[in-house]
Parts: C-alpha cells; sequence; structure tokens
C-alpha cells in the first residue's frame, strides 16, 4: 500500500475491549496500516494530538470519557485532519446521528460489522482503494487462508476426538474446545 517514499497511513483505535484491539492491530497492520492504540477515550485524545492519524476508530462506551465527549474534544482541535469511524454497539437512530453531528465520517455497528468490513471502509475513505485486479488478488488470498485456517482446524480437532478416544478429556472438554476452535 505505502510505497518506500511514502509513509503507512496511521490508523488510531481508540477501544476499551483489549481483545478487539488486538484483531483490527493485526488485521490494519497486514493491511499495511501503521496502528496507534488508546485504552479509553482521554488516552486516545492524547494519542491523536502526539500521532495525528490519517483515521480514527472509536468506541461510544468506555471509561474515562466516553466517545461522544472524545468526539466533542477532537472537532475543537483544528490541528486534527482525521477521519473518524464510529464503531460501537450502540446502533440507535439518535446515536447515530449525534455522533454524526460530532464529526464522525461514518458509523458502523459492531455486531453488523467483520474486520474486512472495516478495513474496506477506511480504505474507501482514506481514497485507497484496489483496483480490480487487486481485489481479485486478495479475494482468492482470503478464500486460500480460509482453506488453511479450515484445514487446521480439522487436524487439531482429530488429535483432541483421539485424546477423547483414549479417555484423556471427557466428552465436555471435548465439546469446549470444539466450540472454541470453531467459533472462536
Amino acid at each position: 500500500m505505502a510505497t518506500a517514499k511514502q509513509a503507512a497511513p496511521v490508523i488510531l483505535i481508540i477501544e476499551d475491549n483489549q481483545d478487539l484491539i488486538e484483531m483490527y492491530r493485526l488485521k490494519l497492520s497486514l493491511e499495511g496500516f501503521r496502528v496507534e492504540t488508546a485504552l479509553d477515550g482521554e488516552q486516545g485524545i492524547l494519542k491523536a494530538v502526539e500521532t495525528k492519524p490519517h483515521m480514527i476508530l472509536l468506541d461510544i462506551l468506555m471509561p474515562n470519557m466516553n466517545g461522544f465527549e472524545v468526539l466533542k474534544a477532537l472537532h475543537q482541535n483544528t490541528h486534527l485532519e482525521a477521519k473518524i469511524i464510529v464503531l460501537s454497539n450502540l446502533g440507535q437512530y439518535e446515536n447515530i446521528r449525534e455522533a454524526k453531528e460530532l464529526g464522525a465520517t461514518e458509523y458502523m455497528v459492531k455486531a453488523n460489522t467483520t474486520p474486512t468490513m472495516v478495513v474496506s471502509k477506511i480504505k474507501e475513505l482514506l481514497g485507497l482503494m484496489e483496483t480490480p485486479k487487486q481485489a481479485a488478488e486478495s479475494h482468492t488470498k482470503a478464500q486460500n487462508t480460509d482453506k488453511d485456517k479450515d484445514e487446521i482446524v480439522a487436524e487439531k480437532l482429530g488429535r483432541y476426538k483421539k485424546l477423547l478416544d483414549e479417555g484423556v478429556i471427557t466428552q465436555q472438554e471435548f465439546d469446549d474446545i470444539k466450540k472454541k476452535l470453531l467459533f472462536g
């Protein structure tokens, strides 16, 4: 994405869920973005001023300072030109309207959004859309990655099934492991 002359676009994730941060950090890093993070609104504002990101992914429900307060503070800082995607489980019309009025570029509901959808929206908003050839290559790569993951899961399940058959683990333990492998 970024050439040797061009620095990678910076994405700041302001989110209090460490698991989500790590998932998006990995996905965005693999896509060529530089990722910065903050675990609450106050840290997020400081990090935004420090790093001057191209894009901010912002949660609404956070400790110390919620996302609406962060939007107000960021809107008042005229030195920041970052586009902001609110990524929240609050999906009511009033929340979306308020976020947009406070300067959010886009509003995505976590429960209805995959990391791939978020990356696509970031690329779209930053003008980094793929050519049709790149999109086809990305699609093929994603299919191959899914196939590889399926093979790994099947192999692991086979090993755990053997342990179940040998009496090393219980049926409940096997079911718990299977659920975790299949559904995260």
